[in-house]
């Protein structure tokens, strides 16, 4: 029972996740700009690697958000169904959320490989570092607006 409230709390987790990339409204477009402009600013972009990058990179968010929205519906799922559910069902729930994350996983691997055949690796790899960054950015900006 334990491990089954422990799966159900990710599950909430990754839901509410989930849910904030997949909305599509003036606030993600802005978002969105925000985020262009954060990146092009911290990875000091040529306008050749620009060029190449920004589809690249558009293509990686669009298969990565579908895989959280894919993560997102089976927690919703879990979510509506719990109380019906066996431990042999919730098993399989945990693995196709492990099997979520391994594609998440390697789609990065896969987008990494690509990245380094257009960006020095010292770009590639502040580009990781400055998404993290933005996310850090976004939370302070979210508290700010709280106050």
């Amino acid at each position: 029972m334990r491990q089954l409230f422990r799966i159900l709390i990710v599950f909430i987790f990754i839901a509410l996740g989930a849910k904030a990339y997949s909305q599509t409204n003036d606030t993600e477009k802005a978002l969105k700009a925000e985020k262009v402009a954060f990146l092009t600013k911290k990875l000091d972009l040529t306008q050749d690697e620009a060029k190449k990058f920004w589809p690249l990179y558009d293509e990686y968010w669009e298969k990565k958000i579908k895989i959280l929205n894919d993560r997102r519906k089976l927690a919703d799922d879990f979510i509506q169904n719990i109380n019906n559910i066996t431990d042999k069902e919730a098993v399989d729930y945990a693995s196709r959320y492990v099997e979520s994350q391994k594609r998440e996983s390697d789609l990065i691997a896969e987008y990494n490989k690509l990245l380094l055949q257009i960006l020095p690796p010292k770009k590639v790899m502040l580009l990781y570092q400055s998404n993290y960054e933005f996310k850090n950015y976004l939370l302070q900006k979210v508290q700010e607006t709280k106050k």
